[in-house]
């Protein structure tokens, strides 16, 4: 399969997990796990492999690696870990399935099949009984699939490979290598006291005492080292992102009292953690001057912590308060400057704040560093049309869609784009040439690679 073909095949993966899954959207938590993901496949050879990870807002305990470098975690996962080692042990597991090539060592045999029904088989498969809806109907349409299934179950030696290469990348990147074993521990114990809700983890990646024994075997070929502890007073990147997460699993009706609560007690000695969820709280009910309060006291004590700044910057958004959000982020970018969160919630400033111009530069640049996401180009595309540049507006759209691998409404948007050019005959020949490579991807997707 080629790198061409595996890229047609991630964005189909990526269009049936959407189709089927909730994706957690908050920008501050998508930084946290893309960042802790690229610091794990940095510390072994990729063979040139880019990853996108992505948090499902599932309460499950599941990971799942995907074609072309795709990884989801659940929330459930996230929740469940006791510190990041133990998150970044199941992190690292599924990076080595991609880097070892076990799901497309699994499909040799599909080579029959078109990407779209690959796509669908491999995302039924992995996502299991949470892929409903296309994902279900594309595996029923398949004969094939009973047979497929058995195809794509990872091997054991397959997963020895992907433990032995994971716990390499946790002691490389600083972790304690007994961090993953004691993950896999924790879940065997869950299942045994629970019999009727096993981890879906351990359902496509079976765990065994040996298999613990085996783990930690090769953990002890590593120095041991203690798991990090943050300076006193200061939470842990891992435990701000899990409070995060919690805070927006909440309705509003139930952060009401834990909120009344709070302002009964003295709160100036409150530890930071509890600041910052309380922040949080008070954001979610649009308490917004509060929240700040909070923020500034976390800011003043650490002014250089992104997930402070993100959320500093999302409240004063929230309160319509775009300059001063501006002003913080044009410090954090200083510090930051390629940061896609931080300049995602500038653009949005900027454009709230009736400057389009300067959303569009903040924007395209961002988008020339390689690290931007479908809705760079969704937000560019309404910079560019509060700035009256329609053509290049909707060439934005159709960017958007094609990230999404949605290649015929991005090729409505590419022609609509064509209509508006004017007499710019380049951006003519250009735009073509994009419409005619989709319409060909279109038809690749649909036949056998």
């Amino acid at each position: 399969m080629s790198p061409e073909d595996e890229r047609r095949l991630g964005m189909e993966f990526m269009r049936q997990v959407r189709a089927s899954l909730k994706l957690v959207d908050d920008i501050s938590s998508k930084e946290y796990i893309q960042a802790l993901g690229e610091k794990l496949a940095s510390q072994v050879d990729t063979r040139g492999q880019t990853f996108t990870f992505f948090i499902v807002d599932d309460s499950t305990i599941n990971a799942f690696a995907g074609p072309a470098g795709y990884i989801g975690v659940h929330t459930g996962l996230i929740m469940a870990a006791r510190n990041e080692g133990e998150l970044s042990s199941v992190m690292a597991h599924e990076i080595a399935h991609v880097i070892q090539r076990h799901l497309f060592r699994s499909i040799e045999s599909t080579q029959s099949m078109s990407m779209a029904t690959i796509g669908a088989i491999i995302a039924a498969i992995l996502l299991g009984s949470q892929a409903g809806g296309q994902v279900g109907e594309a595996v029923l349409a398949s004969t094939l699939a009973g047979a497929q299934q058995q195809q794509l179950s990872y091997s054991r030696a397959h997963e020895q490979e992907a433990d032995r290469v994971g716990i390499e990348m946790l002691a490389s990147a600083g972790y304690n290598p007994n961090d993953m074993a004691d993950f896999f521990e924790t879940l065997l114990q869950a299942s045994k006291f629970n019999q009727h809700s096993i981890p879906e983890f351990l359902l496509t990646h079976p765990v065994t005492i040996s298999r613990i024994a085996d783990t930690r075997g090769r953990a002890a070929s590593y120095k041991s080292v203690p798991d990090k502890k943050p300076a006193k007073g200061e939470p842990s990147a891992f435990d701000l992102v899990k409070t995060r997460l919690e805070v927006l699993s909440v309705k509003n009706a139930q952060q009401r009292p834990i909120v009344i609560e709070f302002e009964k007690t003295q709160n100036e000695n409150v530890n930071h953690l509890k600041l910052y969820e309380m922040a949080l709280r008070y954001q979610e009910l649009g308490s917004f001057a509060r929240a700040q309060q909070l923020l500034n006291r976390l800011l003043e004590a650490e002014p250089q912590r992104l997930a402070y700044i993100l959320a500093a910057a999302e409240n004063e958004i929230d309160a319509n308060n775009y300059e001063a959000a501006i002003k913080l982020l044009n410090r954090s970018i200083l510090i930051y400057p390629d940061n896609l969160a931080l300049n995602m919630l500038h653009a949005r400033a900027s454009l709230l704040d009736n400057n389009p111009s300067t959303a569009i530069r903040v924007l395209e640049n961002q988008i020339r560093t390689g690290r931007y996401e479908a809705e760079t180009f969704k937000l560019l595309a309404s910079a560019r049309q509060k700035a009256g540049h329609k053509s290049e507006a909707y060439e934005a759209l159709g960017n958007y869609y094609q990230s999404l691998g949605e290649f015929n409404t991005a090729i409505n948007h590419f022609e609509e784009a064509l209509k508006e050019t004017g007499d710019n005959q380049f951006r003519e020949l250009r735009l073509k040439a994009i419409i005619k490579q989709l319409k060909g991807d279109l038809i690749s997707n649909h036949t056998a690679p």
